[in-house]
């Protein structure tokens, strides 16, 4: 070792405790990030490639998401909101948090970035963000680093990228509603409040005062999905949190709303590939 070096350690300051040093505290450092871009329109397709108002299919997964619109405006459903997304601008979301593509332009680039993390994020509003010039930058470092496989590196401007993105304003981005779309409105947010009680097509159409065809046409012509679809699936994502916070799987199913666990087991195999018990045991490990 040089006298140097011996020098900087003798002149060293006793610590305050020989239990608590130097750590990465509050540092959000992101794992198993994944970037990705869809350039294609097309709900035939089985896999993650291609995207389209018209599948209905709802997205949802324990995964981080940012995604960042490069080309082509459109308009994408979280929960029960539906939001614009603008070129140059940011949508964040959470883990668990259902989204769907309501209207997508003909040509359009949207990049994602998905990834995991020990702990949570801080609590940030829901929306879009329009990226600053300083950000835009701090993604194309961020972008070399994983290129390069520089993980660690990758990790670290992620996590800050991610940080200094939720700290954006966000603008107000409610889609336009016309009188239709203010129909589709109530109808999701009594849909959220009643997840146990009776979301029946007749039902909902006889709360709303309208026929059963014309609510089921608005409602698709608005969202892109059928309204049935919404139900089961909204249904399905609050299963996942109660299962999450140790409820009983047939009290699981009532909360959701389903009949029997038979019908709840069968729905949500179909959606997520896995019983409500393997999923259970999966978030378990």
């Amino acid at each position: 070792m040089s006298d140097f070096f011996i020098k900087q350690a003798q002149n060293l300051p006793r610590p305050k405790s020989y239990f608590e040093g130097l750590d990465w505290g509050s540092e959000v450092l992101p794992r198993d990030i994944l970037c990705f871009s869809r350039t294609s329109q097309d709900h035939r397709t089985d896999g993650w490639e291609g995207i389209s108002a018209k599948a209905g299919r709802y997205d949802q997964h324990s995964r981080y998401v940012l995604l960042v619109a490069l080309k082509g405006d459109g308009r994408v459903g979280i929960e029960s909101e539906v939001l614009d997304l603008r070129v140059g601008e940011a949508i964040l979301l959470k883990p668990l948090q259902i989204h769907y593509y309501v209207e997508l332009p003909e040509n359009f680039c949207w990049f994602y970035v998905t990834f995991g993390l020990e702990g949570d994020l801080p609590d940030f509003p829901g929306g879009p963000r329009l990226l600053t010039k300083e950000i835009d930058t701090q993604f194309q470092e961020f972008f070399n680093s994983y290129e390069k496989e520089e993980s660690l590196t990758a990790s670290a401007q992620l996590g800050q990228l991610v940080l200094n993105v939720a700290k954006l304003e966000v603008r107000p981005s409610k889609a336009k509603l016309t009188d239709e779309g203010t129909l589709v409105a109530w109808v999701k947010e009594y849909v959220m409040s009643n997840l146990s009680g009776d979301l029946a097509l007749e039902t909902l159409a006889r709360i709303a005062d309208l026929s059963e065809s014309h609510l089921r046409a608005i409602f698709r012509e608005e969202t892109g999905v059928s309204l049935g679809h919404f139900v089961k699936s909204v249904r399905l994502v609050r299963s996942t949190y109660l299962i999450d916070e140790g409820v009983d799987l047939p009290e699981v199913a009532k909360q959701s709303g389903f009949k029997s666990l038979t019908s709840f087991t069968r729905a949500f195999r179909r959606m997520y590939e896995m019983t409500p018990s393997d999923y259970r045991s999966k978030k378990k490990r």
